[in-house]
This record gives structure tokens, sequence and C-alpha cells, in this order.
């Protein structure tokens, strides 16, 4: 979850290509296999990271940062960069400034489960329903969900927005959320990836039923405290004694968010300092215990992180996401609120850990400009057998007209108005003769496009320098990455003649009601009437104010469709009247459908008006129908407020 401008908003579908696409993402590229790795030392980590986060900060404004490298022992290389408050010049620290690292507090939560399954309160292959006060259907044919498919991101939920993240105060209760906001289950089989912060909220949930204590009280007990985060919760709003603590929190760089925003604690509530998360790291790579203190039992930590399910492009375990960082094997997660954007990395084989907080997103322009420094420390000082990634050389494959399509991520909703930011997210793959692959915004066609790289059979690498899986052993090919898939999308549902289409008939609907006023203006000069018939002038109004109606429900949806983009916390229940009228307005339109076309039936029946009026009205009914389809499919026209 991000907001930028709009120009950094038009690299989101590329930025985000599945969920992992920081996975790869490196700014030494060019660094050759034959350079030996440097000793891990402190010295040496500044002079390959420092050089990273002094030109973010510097050259592309990056308000600040905290960078943190461990190995099993003990830390290596901790350091802040910029400020955490601007106009307060107060220096981003490592022990004393406080980031929201977003979705990684899922390990913490994933681990919260484990406890419990560890000690035999938890089972996670049992129907959840058996653990909750409320019901989570099975659809006819499908499967129950359990925890294991929580945790896997295989529960099926759609993507769920609202209430996820709140301004200020206390945050509504779990169970409260989780039982009113319960999302339908797009894919009730339990095959398919679909990252989901409903499902990991679920699971929290449990943790906090099961134990019989508030969520963050469980945390702070049996994982914050033993592992000595003393600067760690999940509490929110923050207490007393870590409130003065937090980074400022910046939509660009010299743009405050101003407020603390509340998250759904078990998706992504932790507020920590790098250096408490260092230790975190520290206990993962030493199996569950630090310090003498243990958090779970190796054999628990070991399950979480094996392959759960597994493609070229990396594997999912038991929340843990296993992927290639800087062309070595990596596992962790990485995290994003509004203003924090966080990567936390461990390299197993090498007893390495890495952990980045940027606070903002600076003045980039390209997701080359992203300091990656994980990415840069996997190159400099691990060595890697055969050649890097980065120096296989772009190679042309005849086959690849299988990947030619268009795809759209299974992280998504189908049921609610969010199916409209679907449509937006759509990709093109298009393959030329010479079989190579290129990527682009099925949105905005016009853009340039990104070369899809192929390395091994089947897996590539993406603008972004992801790896991504392409799957054609089923039904339906698909891209695949670590909890999420890139699907086929369905004729009905393609952006590349849905847009046009719209754009289409948004032309006519804008030109027929700038030239109403100054067509009746001039008919009043010359003191005519449209029709002499009193009947035909109210059909004629009528219609008019049905494209009216269209074109206010158009501009309605846009306005909300940015405010996601700039402030998530607006989409909670104080929305709802706005959305109740914006709705009911699109049902009119939908209504309105029928008028049109029957009246230019009915004006080229009978010969009313002119030619081109009765051509005119032919061209509103057909833009008219087409708007009203759109409002039904993508539920702006919708039966619910859950979203």
């Amino acid at each position: 979850m991000i907001a930028s401008a709009r120009g950094k908003r038009a690299l989101r579908p590329l930025l985000r290509l599945g969920y992992a696409a920081v996975f790869g993402l490196t700014a030494f590229a060019a660094v050759a296999q034959s350079v030996p790795p440097l000793a891990l030392t402190a010295s040496d980590v500044g002079r390959v990271v420092d050089p990273l986060m002094e030109e973010w900060v510097g050259k592309h404004k990056g308000p600040g940062a905290v960078v943190v490298v461990v190995k099993r022992d003990g830390p290596i290389f901790a350091k802040g960069y910029g400020w955490s408050d601007i106009g307060a010049k107060k220096p981003f620290t490592v022990d004393t400034t406080l980031v929201r690292p977003g979705s990684i507090s899922k390990l913490l939560t994933g681990i919260a489960v484990m406890q419990l399954v560890d000690v035999g309160r938890l089972d996670l292959d049992r129907d959840v329903n058996g653990y909750i006060d409320f019901t989570i259907a099975t659809p006819e044919g499908g499967v129950p969900v359990t925890l294991r498919r929580l945790l896997t991101h295989r529960a099926g939920f759609e993507e769920h927005i609202k209430g996820l993240f709140a301004r200020g105060g206390e945050p509504e209760p779990l169970g409260r959320w989780l039982a009113k906001g319960q999302p339908r289950r797009l894919f009730p089989d339990g095959d398919v990836e679909a990252y989901s912060n409903y499902g990991i909220a679920l699971a929290g949930y449990i943790v906090e039923r099961v134990s019989g204590e508030p969520f963050a009280a469980y945390m702070q007990r049996h994982i914050l405290d033993p592992l000595g985060m003393s600067h760690s919760t999940f509490y929110q709003p923050l207490p007393a004694a870590l409130a003065p603590l937090m980074a400022k929190g910046y939509r660009s760089s010299d743009r405050p968010l101003g407020f603390f925003e509340t998250i759904v604690a078990p998706a992504g509530g932790l507020s920590a300092t790098g250096g408490d998360i260092g230790r975190f790291i520290r206990a993962l790579i030493n199996g569950g215990e630090l310090d003498g203190m243990r958090i779970l039992s190796r054999a628990r930590l070991d399950e979480m992180m094996a392959p759960a399910s597994a493609t070229a492009a990396g594997f999912l375990g038991l929340v843990f996401i296993g992927a290639k960082v800087g062309d070595r094997d990596a596992i962790g997660h990485d995290g994003e609120t509004m203003t924090f954007f966080s990567d936390l990395r461990i390299f197993p084989a090498h007893g390495i850990g890495v952990f980045v907080s940027r606070d903002g997103i600076g003045d980039i322009t390209g997701v080359r400009q992203i300091p990656q420094p994980a990415a840069a420390i996997a190159r400099r000082f691990i060595p890697r057998p055969g050649p890097d990634v980065a120096d296989t050389g772009a190679t042309a494959f005849p086959d690849n007209a299988a990947l030619a399509g268009i795809y759209q991520s299974s992280r998504r909703s189908e049921s609610t108005l969010m199916r409209l930011s679907a449509l937006l997210s759509e990709l093109v793959v298009k393959v030329d003769g010479a079989g190579n692959a290129t990527l682009f915004s099925a949105a905005w066609p016009f853009g340039k496009a990104g070369a899809l790289k192929r390395i091994e059979r089947n897996l590539y690498v993406t603008p972004g320098n992801a790896h991504i899986a392409f799957v054609n052993d089923g039904p339906e090919p698909y891209f695949a990455q670590p909890a999420v898939r890139l699907q086929r999308v369905p004729l009905g549902v393609d952006a590349r003649w849905i847009i046009p289409a719209l754009v289409a008939s948004m032309a006519v609907v804008a030109s027929t009601l700038i030239a109403w006023p100054v067509a009746a203006l001039w008919r009043r000069r010359q003191k005519k009437q449209w029709s002499e018939e009193p009947g035909d002038r109210r059909i004629y109004r009528a219609v008019r104010l049905i494209l009216l109606v269209d074109a206010a429900v158009i501009v309605a949806a846009a306005v909300f469709f940015v405010m996601r983009f700039v402030d998530l916390t607006v989409l909670g229940e104080a929305l709802d009247p706005v959305l109740l009228m914006l709705c009911a307005f699109a049902w009119l339109g939908v209504l309105g459908a029928i008028i049109a076309p029957w009246a230019a039936v009915s004006f080229w029946r009978r010969r009313v008006g002119s030619r081109w009026s009765r051509v005119h009205h032919s061209l509103i009914a057909a833009s008219s129908v087409l708007i009203a389809w759109f409002f039904l499919t993508f539920h702006l026209a919708g039966t619910t407020l859950n979203y």
C-alpha cells in the first residue's frame, strides 16, 4: 500500500508485479562474479550500503531510513540515515526511532500461531470455525478454512481493504472487524495463493481467542519481551513512553502524514526500532532462541520456513517467503504501509540477516532508483556458484508465444466495487516474432514496455529484476510468485476493450452535456423548440439527465480511487453515506439505460428531430447501455458496502 504522486502511481503495476517485486531489485547488477566476496565487517558493509542510502536521502530526497545487518552472534552494521522529523531536524537512528514495518508483522503473528500449535492448543489443519465466534462459510464444493491455509494465503479470500487502516485513536476490536468485513472466498478450493491481510488477521484473532489474551498483550508477553525488544509494540496508539520515538511518517520528502495510522494488528500493526528488528532476526537465525530465551522450538520454526508450495520463482512457507535476493537464496518478508517501506531478509546458509525500512518514497521516477541494501549485500558478501542473473544475456525463445496475453492478480476482488482496482491493474504480455516478451499496463498501453528476460525454462526476470515463473501445466497458464498468481483475464473484463469503450462512451456523454445548454440558448435565440411535442421534449431532457447522472458517478468513482491511493484511512464506515449515494446514483444510471435506447428507437420510428439528432440519440443509447453494464459489472451499482 503506497501513496504517491500520479506519475509514481503509473509505475504501480510494474512495481507490484506480484507481491514480491522487491526480492530481486539491486543496484549492483553490473558487479562481476569474478570479484571475490568482501569480509562481512562494519566498515565493508558501510562502503557498500552508505552510497545507496546517501543517494536516496540526498539526490532522491528520501526523508529517512534505517539499515541493520546481523549475524548469529550479534549485529554487524546498524545505521540511520536522514531525519525522523525533518522540521525538528531529528536524526533517524537505529535504537531510538520507531518505524512501522507493515506486513513484516505477519512473521510474528505466524510465530504466535505456531507457539500455540507447539503446545497442542491449535491444530493447523482443523476448520477455524472451531476457534472463532462467527462463521466462515465453506462454499459448495470448497474446502474449509484452516490455519495452514491462512498462513499460506490459500484460504481464497478476496482482497479486503475497508477499515484495514484507520486515522488515530483506538483501532476497532479485531473480532468485530473480521466478523462484519468477511470477504467472499474467491478461490474456495484452497489451491490458489492469494495474499490476504484478512486471512492473517483471522489467524491473529484465533491466537487472541485461544490464549484468552488481547492480541497486542499476547505478542508483548510471548515474543517481544522475551526477545528484549524493549522499543517494540503491537499496541495502537503507541504507549506514552514510545510515542515520542515514532518517525514522522512522510508522504513525500517534505509532506508529513500528520497522524498516527492504526492498522489491523496481526496483518501489519507492529511498531519497532531497527535495533529491535535486528534482535528478532537473530532469534530466527538461531532457530527461535536469543540470549537463552526461546520463543519457538527449532522444529516448528523450520516447519514455517520450509516450502509449502514452490515454483521456479521461489516458495511460500508458513508466512515466510523464500526467493532470490541479489541472486542468492533468501527467506523473509517485506512490509508496506502508507509511508514506511520495509524489507526483512535472511540468508539461511550464511547466517546473515538484513532489515531495511524507508520512511517515505522520496523523489524517485523508476524502480531502479529504490535502494536495495539486502541485494547489494548479497552480491558483495555472499558467494554464489555460477553466473549472476544480471550477467545472463537476453535470449529469444520461440516457445515464448504461450506467454502472450492479459493477466490479473489473484490478490483481487470480484464481488465489490474494488473490482475496478483489478481492472486498472491488468498487465499485458506481448511476444514478438523472435520470441522476445515485453510487459506493460493494460490500463495505460502508451507507456514504455519492459522486457521479460528469460533465464531458465519458464523462469523470467521482470523489468524490476523480480523473478517470476510461467506455469503452463494446467487448464489455464499463469505467472507465479510466492503468495500471488497472475491469471489470464476473461474477455468480459479485459481492459483492452473496456477502457477504450468507456472512454468513447464518456466522450459522447461529455460532448452531449456540453452541447445541451449551448443548443438550448441557440434555439431560444431562434425562437424554436427541439420538438413541437411536449412529450418528446420531456424524453429529450430525461435522456440528458441520465447522462448527467452517469457522468456524476464516473467522476465520484474516480475521486474514490484517487482517495484510496492518497489516504487509505478514509476507507472506513465514515465513508459509507457517500458510497451509498454513489451506489444509488449508479442504479439510477442503470435504470436510465432502459430509457435511452427506447427514446432512440421511438425517435427513429416517428422521425422526430433531424437525422443527425436521431444518430446522436443512437450514440447516446449505446453509451448509456455500455456505462450501465460497467456500473453493474464493477459493482458501482452494487449491493454491499463491504469492500
